[in-house]
């Protein structure tokens, strides 16, 4: 059977945007008669209210159907790293619990309570071991023929194989200053658009919608053939959720080579790290 890719941009918890729009993605790729191959670009957690929902969805559709990938995101990486840890960095975790939305991920978790990250993590590895493995596998980079999917972005001087996994999960100004030909038209989160819609350009997609505040959460949908694209949103409004359906023009896919992109911050930073160092657990506040 064909198969359609739906990528997912920034969650950052916001279950309720994405439950409607896998819902969405059901009934879409049933109309064209494809299977849907759903690859989140990350960032899952964190921000939001309802990071453990989420998650939950995202195991669900990795479950149900076996092509879908999670890309690794660099929120997700920091909430990996602290859940697989006996010793914590303890100004690197008060900065993610307090700065950048680790709070609301061990809130929605139930981990607040606990006594120690220490604690915490285990307590997470014990009750939800199918989170734990779908961040542990979570995939730095999907490539296709024309278009490949990642978190940030990509490095421009180096090869799409010879990427180095930081700048897949944390890259801007290099990747998103960059206005040369690319080998891939790179589909990305992590930045989020100015105008919380998506921003097409001729090597690069970004649809980080800023879901976790502007309400609106965006799929890219692409074809088998990778010939035909649309998108589907996911928006709140009014104390209701809507989900609509837009399709890509080649003028829309192809804007002028002078528009830019919107601002970012740097905010969110902290070093994303395979283990982390020495120090004594830390007590929730």
């Amino acid at each position: 059977m064909p198969h359609t890719t739906y990528a997912i941009g920034d969650v950052h918890g916001r279950a309720d945007l994405l439950k409607p729009l896998l819902a969405a993605i059901v009934a879409d790729a049933a109309a064209s008669g494809a299977e849907p191959r759903v690859l989140f670009l990350g960032d899952i957690v964190d921000r939001g209210h309802c990071s453990r929902e989420a998650m939950d969805l995202v195991c669900d559709t990795l479950a149900r159907w076996p092509m879908s990938r999670l890309i690794r995101g660099n929120h997700d990486a920091y909430f990996l790293d602290f859940m697989t840890t006996d010793q914590v960095d303890e100004e690197r975790f008060e900065r993610w619990l307090m700065r950048i939305g680790g709070y609301q991920t061990m809130e929605s978790y139930g981990l607040l309570s606990v006594g120690s990250v220490r604690d915490a993590a285990r307590m997470f590895r014990t009750n939800y071991p199918h989170h734990l493995q779908a961040l542990t596998d979570a995939s730095p980079i999907v490539v296709d023929d024309r278009f490949a999917y990642v978190h940030a972005g990509i490095d421009p001087s180096r090869s799409i194989g010879d990427q180095a996994p930081k700048d897949l999960m944390m890259i801007r100004d290099r990747f998103l200053d960059h206005e040369g030909q690319l080998s891939h038209i790179i589909v990305h989160g992590h930045t989020p658009t100015s105008d919380s819609m998506p921003d097409s350009r001729p090597y690069r997609i970004a649809i980080d919608t800023g879901a976790y505040a502007s309400g609106r959460l965006t799929c890219l949908a692409i074809s088998a053939d990778e010939r035909n694209l649309h998108f589907l949103f996911a928006t709140a409004s009014g104390g209701s959720i809507e989900v609509t359906r837009e399709m890509q023009t080649n003028d829309r896919f192809y804007p002028a080579e002078g528009e830019i992109s919107g601002p970012h911050s740097d905010d969110d930073d902290i070093p994303v790290r395979c283990r982390l160092g020495t120090g004594s657990g830390s007590i929730f506040r």
